[in-house]
């Protein structure tokens, strides 16, 4: 049986309840993106697995080795390891760990001082093990501010392997903290190997989301290049993306701005470090509040230098950013007129390398990059 942690005197003493709606007339915007995991969709009735290592299930961030097992349901057809029928929508998550508690969490913004509403439901799937389901309200320090009502699973409320036996029920856990300042918060609803989880739900009264939206936000590999994407699905006084960059999914360096253009619709390049990268975007508005995306993360494995050449065209200074996989490469970089002329010959070192191009004359140029014999030539405007 697994012990349930009890909260420190940083708890805030809260009233809780299990409530049939989802909160008052203040309190009916939920806060949380993908609440009941209807993405990535599924396709097919049953078990669909998810290694969040290498494909995260959108917005959530999930304990480490944990593989993320959507059922998809139809409410009718028999499945002997969970709910026939998610708790909202068609698809709920289930816990596959291995005998041990599984945490699943989503960052949240509060733009001024409110009260919040939050819960989520909880079945159990199969096994014999006993249990405790709960959800946590966590600061940016790090310190449980608000926990829900606690209902402890036994083995009768696993679901009966083959019909007709009884089907799993879902049990809504929810709580409520008043007086929360501004800043960013956790959502974290603790479970177990044997647990099913959906229908994740927080609110604040007053209604103070911070005024901007994602719709996407998608990190890709291409060349060893990473390219970052995103989609804001609404701007109200908003100023500037900060795109962060991780080796250790813990501790984030800017490397790059994005001013708010109005077009929605961005993107951003990288030159990771070989191993694991971790992209997010801080949001500012313009008064100076922020919120934090979802995390991506990449496995980056590249036996050769990249390069990233910008700005094309170029008006005074082309950059060449160079990644190296070892010290002992080099890379040599030749810029040719139209005529074939050699206008620059310089080898290039690790990292951001300038070239002016100020005193050329307007027209088509060659870059030509060599290391250890291969050749990679740019088509470069001035």
């Amino acid at each position: 049986m697994r012990k349930f942690y009890q909260s420190t005197a940083f708890l805030l003493v809260l009233t809780v309840s299990l409530f049939s709606t989802r909160g008052t007339a203040q309190c009916t915007i939920n806060y949380l993106q993908n609440p009941s995991f209807e993405s990535p969709v599924t396709v097919g009735l049953g078990n669909h697995f998810y290694d969040v290592n290498l494909f995260p299930i959108p917005n959530w961030t999930i304990s480490s080795n944990f593989t993320a097992n959507i059922i998809r349901t139809d409410g009718v057809t028999d499945y002997g390891g969970g709910p026939n029928a998610a708790s909202d929508g068609v698809q709920y998550l289930d816990a596959l760990t291995g005998n041990t508690t599984v945490l699943i969490s989503q960052t949240f913004d509060l733009g001024c001082t409110a009260d919040i509403t939050f819960s989520g439901a909880f079945s159990a799937r199969d096994g014999g093990d006993t249990w405790d389901a709960f959800i946590e309200i966590v600061n940016s320090s790090n310190v449980v501010v608000a926990t829900s009502t606690i209902r402890t699973f036994t083995p009768p409320d696993v679901d009966a392997p083959v019909p007709p036996g009884p089907d799993a029920v879902w049990y809504t856990l929810s709580g409520t903290a008043t007086g929360l300042p501004a800043g960013t918060y956790t959502y974290r609803a603790s479970m177990y190997d044997d647990g099913n989880f959906d229908n994740a739900f927080l609110c604040a009264s007053p209604g103070c989301l911070l005024p901007v939206k994602l719709k996407a936000f998608d990190v890709k590999l291409s060349d060893c290049v990473a390219n970052l994407k995103w989609t804001a699905e609404s701007e109200t006084n908003f100023d500037k993306y900060i795109v962060e960059y991780s080796q250790n999914g813990a501790d984030y360096t800017a490397i790059g701005t994005v001013n708010s253009s109005g077009s929605r619709d961005y993107s951003f390049t990288h030159i990771p470090a070989t191993g694991k990268a971790f992209y997010r975007l801080k949001m500012a508005d313009l008064d100076g509040k922020l919120s934090y995306s979802k995390i991506s993360v990449l496995n980056i494995s590249c036996g050769k230098s990249t390069a990233l050449v910008y700005p094309n065209p170029v008006n005074d200074v082309l950059n060449v950013n160079i990644s190296k996989s070892s010290a002992g490469s080099v890379v040599t970089a030749s810029l040719y007129d139209a005529a074939g002329r050699l206008m620059v010959r310089r080898q290039l070192s690790n990292g951001t390398n300038a070239i002016d191009m100020r005193s050329m004359a307007s027209g088509l140029y060659n870059l030509v990059l060599i290391q250890d014999g291969e050749v990679t030539t740019y088509k470069i405007k001035r």
